[in-house]
């Protein structure tokens, strides 16, 4: 039988709008997209083992991040035990992934290799010669009797098959085997490539120490999104959190805090360069680039603990946990002192030899000009190359240190301030005071990350930023496109010295992080959230297979809101009518959000009334504000509900004063929820 055949689509049709698009607005004039590499494609073939008809729409399918073009076709595929993977030699490393992935939640062990029988049941992995296909394209095609993914190069095969888990019900993504599930695929027609090239997050590991388990599963997760770059800020005033072999008193002094402020083991350390190298490696393998950060010349009190001969003052020094001290601390490295550039070169070294991806981060933000402005070795350095003022003294740093970056092979990247003073000749931009700076450097020819806080920062409260807002977001809007060609993507940060521990952390990034995958990979669709939320929402049994504590709130129905008019003196009873379609939910989190205004709520019950009756109840103390606490109320409707609809019966205080507006939302739990797995946090009044 011949190969199911569906041509991938060079990226000129897809610009010039040429292409069919099934269900899929795409702009005519979109954005650069990555060039084009590919040295071939790809076919991984199965054979349907059993069948049975499905008719669904396009408009059914919830994949994330949308594909460029999706059709849904008659049958579906079923896997079963009888199926087996054969693989092409290039690709051996995605066929055992896929393997292990397929295995986890089926119980099934695919055998592998060849059987010299006829292709039944097989998923074969083959690669042929293309050179027109970008090299994180792919085609997915399941029929009645076969799936054949087609890419011109590994990171395809692989992200074709993160598309086909999710084509698979949730089950998929659990740890554990779910017997009794039945593994059946829908038939479908999927052709797909990345819009940008750099589709990333930042996890702060230095405020906060993030576990070498917490860093895996932050891999595995990105991977079923299509992210592909990680990035690791590992040194800033709060700890050195990076083994350098010449200079030991980094991690020994600048990776763990006095033992007077009381900090927990797990929000302090390091990590060690063998354990460095197999996380590389681990996400290497998944497509996914790890690009360290190493902070100067600003934040930089961990490295000067250990050595303060590199300071403007000498010293002494000791990091402290971030809200023990100034959040920017004025000591900084000395510009005037050579040994600081040695020092530096040398730590560059072994971390270039440790990362084999392209780019170090330098970091170059909120550098204090105090200290230089009173060192005599700065100022002695500034008149000897006739610099005017410490902002160009800043530019002298970060041009001198792009030298040594490119002289280990790798390209400099650093925050947006890096352009004060004058932008080092070939460095890229990360933009995130605003998409101004990040403007800026690409109509100069640089290269840019946009990250601006507005949309891109997930330590902030999802009241703040929520999955709407994010992924409204287009890092080329309003950039000419000659300019545009120079953004290769956009990046979610996360700074770790609010939420610390693993849970507290995920809720701040999920389900949020799944619009910046949407917002890095699909065609423009910013104007069809409607159809993005309905996908989002599908996504929600999946993350809680893959055991992220996601927020609840982000993603919910809104069912009123208060505003300053809505509080008597004391505390106020608030109703609100649940929507018919989540009186079926059999449990139900009740979420009051602050959106704005100068006084938090205090939160007291949630009730949920029937014929003004109480038939489910949750009480106790939280609040709402700029840092909420214990702020989700859990309802467990009767098994069999009778009679009227329900009302939301809500407990509210406002804190200190009325001037404060809000939304109440509801949702149903995907995953039951005890107290304990609930956000936590400080209340504050504000």
């Amino acid at each position: 039988m011949t190969e199911p055949t569906t041509m991938l689509p060079t990226l000129e049709m897809i610009r010039a709008g040429d292409f069919p698009m099934n269900n899929i607005r795409l702009e005519k004039h979109a954005p650069a997209t990555p060039t084009n590499l590919g040295s071939g494609w790809v076919i991984l073939a199965a054979v349907v083992c059993l069948f049975s008809p499905e008719f669904l729409s396009a408009g059914e399918l919830s994949v994330v991040p949308q594909p460029v073009r999706q059709q849904v076709t008659s049958g579906s595929f079923l896997l079963t035990p009888g199926c087996r993977i054969e693989a092409d030699s290039a690709f051996a490393p995605e066929a055992g992934l896929l393997k292990e992935q397929l295995a986890r939640a089926t119980g099934l062990t695919l055998a592998t290799g060849s059987s010299g029988k006829a292709p039944a049941g097989i998923i074969r992995l083959v690669k042929e010669q293309d050179t027109n296909v970008s090299p994180e394209g792919y085609t997915l095609v399941v029929t009645p009797e076969r799936i054949t993914i087609r890419a011109g190069a590994a990171a395809g095969v692989f992200y074709g098959g993160q598309t086909l888990l999710q084509l698979l019900p949730p089950e998929s993504f659990s740890s554990k085997v779910f017997p009794g599930v039945k593994w059946q695929i829908p038939g479908v027609n999927i052709t797909d490539q990345p819009r940008f090239q750099w589709r990333g997050l930042m996890l702060d590991c230095s405020r906060t120490f993030q576990s070498v388990a917490y860093l895996h599963q932050t891999i595995d997760r990105m991977a079923v999104y299509k992210l592909n770059v990680l990035h690791l800020h590992l040194t800033d005033d709060q700890g050195w959190r990076l083994e350098i072999k010449a200079f030991p008193e980094l991690t020994r002094k600048g990776a763990f805090f006095p033992a007077r402020y009381g900090e927990p083991p797990s929000h302090q350390g390091f990590y060690t360069q063998a354990q460095m190298r197999e996380l590389v490696n681990y996400a290497a393998a998944r497509h996914i680039t790890i690009v360290p950060e190493i902070e100067m010349p600003g934040h930089s009190l961990d490295a000067l603990a250990g050595y303060p001969e590199l300071s403007c003052t000498g010293g002494p020094f000791e990091i402290f946990p971030f809200f023990k001290g100034p959040s920017v601390n004025v000591n900084v490295f000395c510009a005037g002192n050579d040994a600081t550039f040695e020092f530096i070169d040398q730590v560059l070294a072994e971390v270039a030899d440790i990362f084999p991806g392209s780019y170090i981060h330098i970091g170059g933000d909120e550098v204090p000009k105090t200290a230089w402005h009173a060192c005599a070795k700065c100022q002695a350095r500034m008149k000897a190359e006739g610099l005017k003022d410490e902002e160009e003294l800043q530019s002298y740093f970060i041009r001198r240190v792009e030298k040594l970056v490119e002289k280990h092979g790798k390209r400099l990247i650093g925050w947006d301030e890096i352009l004060q003073g004058g932008l080092a000749p070939n460095a890229t931009v990360m933009s995130w005071r605003g998409v101004k700076g990040g403007t800026a450097a690409a109509r100069a020819g640089h290269e840019v990350v946009m990250s601006p806080t507005g949309y891109c920062y997930f330590d902030y409260a999802q009241s703040t930023t929520d999955s709407a807002r994010v992924f409204s977001f287009d890092p080329v809007a309003g950039i000419p496109p000659g300019a545009a060609r120079h953004v290769l993507g956009l990046q979610a940060n996360f700074w770790s010295h609010i939420d610390r521990e693993p849970e507290r952390v995920d809720r701040q990034l999920y389900p949020r992080l799944l619009a910046i995958a949407e917002r890095g990979w699909s065609p423009d669709n910013r104007g069809e959230w409607p159809d993005y939320l309905r996908r989002a929402r599908a996504q929600l049994p999946r993350l809680a297979r893959l055991g992220i504590h996601y927020h609840p709130s982000d993603l919910a129905d809104k069912v009123g809101e208060w505003d300053p008019g809505s509080f008597a003196a004391g505390a106020t009873n608030l109703e609100f009518d649940v929507p018919p379609q989540l009186a079926a939910a059999g449990e139900l989190l009740a979420m009051p959000v602050y959106a704005r205004g100068s006084h938090g709520v205090y939160l007291h019950a949630a009730e949920l009334l029937q014929d003004r009756q109480v038939v489910a109840g949750d009480r106790h103390e939280g609040f709402t504000g700029t840092r909420p606490t214990n702020e989700i109320y859990i309802l467990r409707l009767p098994d069999k509900p009778s009679g009227g609809g329900y009302r939301l019966r809500l407990s509210l205080e406002p804190a200190g004063g009325t001037n404060t507006w809000g939304k109440v939302l509801l949702a149903p739990s995907t995953a039951r929820l005890s107290r304990e797995s609930l956000p936590v946090g400080k209340s504050t009044g504000q």
